[in-house]
């Protein structure tokens, strides 16, 4: 019965979808093309992809060649504005679900000149310059065809409207990349494929105000604590600079912490002897007021992993950033 139900959700969701968007394709005046370049940075599947560094790396390249940019987003869970504004203190982070109008806010608020759309390729209601794609070396395509059966949030032959394709997470999913090189080439022959990694810079840890290198947690046994859409590939990540991961706690992307869950993973960490506790830049905004509140908590360090998007081909990226 559950089957029927989830295969019946999928279908009712696949025939939404044909729709929606068949609707801005019979009426192209639907579809707002505003006066400033726009680069949507999105995904096929739901979450996991890591595409906010990739969001971030844009932002930063395009204003370091002297472009006035900002980032649009929609500002789900809040925790990724956050994420973003930390990141980017000069870049305007403007938030809202109407993205058409938020284009219009950072052109006339702001004098933007490149738009870099968070989350949008789903948003076909904003014409943009360049779609890029990102997915995740190690899970590319989910499991079981379209939400709810599975993760994809369109078939994969709407991949087509891509300009851009970016393998993130291509070393943690290396055996994966020449399988989905091939797939992404049979839905769209002259599409441009890159590839990324979250390549990791420091630890910091920000109750204290102090930086701490990589090699902090080399040989030590630490708790890692997240709540993203792939936490199995952060924590592989510590795992490789060296950390054993004796506690795992991992939530639902985007979870609001409690106290009283909070309160169970310090009582862990203190029977298993953890000392340091691993976290991601997208979590500790949640954490933090927990911190500021419960000793018992800020009587760990909570070491928050910094990470920046490295791409095979910085050149070719930025061209088409550039010049859509």
């Amino acid at each position: 019965m559950k089957k029927m139900v989830v295969a019946w959700g999928a279908l009712l969701y696949g025939a939404g979808l044909a729709v929606c968007q068949a609707s801005y394709w019979a009426l192209p005046f639907r579809i707002r093309k505003v006066n400033a370049k726009v680069i949507s940075v999105g995904n096929i599947t739901w979450g996991g992809t890591g595409k906010t560094p990739l969001v971030i790396k844009i932002a930063r390249e395009l204003g370091y060649y002297g472009k006035k940019v900002a980032v649009l987003t929609r500002g789900y869970g809040m925790d990724e504005v956050e994420e973003l504004r930390r990141a980017l203190p000069d870049v305007p982070v403007v938030v809202g679900r109407d993205r058409v109008k938020s284009a219009e806010e950072a052109i006339s608020k702001h004098g933007a000149e490149y738009l870099v759309l968070d989350d949008g390729f789903q948003h076909i209601r904003l014409h943009r310059d360049l779609d890029i794609v990102n997915l995740n070396a190690v899970e590319p395509f989910g499991p079981g065809g379209l939400i709810p059966a599975g993760t994809l949030r369109e078939p994969l032959a709407h991949l087509k409207r891509a300009h851009l394709f970016m393998i993130s997470k291509s070393d943690l999913g290396s055996k994966n990349v020449a399988a989905i090189r091939q797939k992404l080439l049979a839905v769209k022959p002259d599409a441009l494929i890159l590839e990324g990694v979250h390549k990791p810079v420091r630890f910091t840890d920000p109750a204290r105000r102090r930086q701490v290198g990589l090699q902090e947690i080399r040989g030590k046994r630490v708790a890692a604590i997240s709540a993203i859409g792939d936490p199995f590939s952060f924590e592989k990540t510590v795992e490789n600079l060296g950390g054993e991961i004796v506690l795992a706690a991992r939530f639902d992307d985007h979870h609001a912490f409690t106290r009283e869950e909070l309160i169970q993973f310090v009582a862990e960490c203190r029977e298993l002897g953890v000392r340091e506790v691993v976290t991601t830049e997208k979590d500790y905004p949640r954490l933090e007021p927990h911190l500021k509140t419960m000793p018992e908590l800020a009587a760990y360090p909570f070491l928050t992993l910094e990470i920046e998007f490295v791409v095979n081909d910085e050149e070719s990226l930025l061209k088409r950033c550039i010049n859509p």
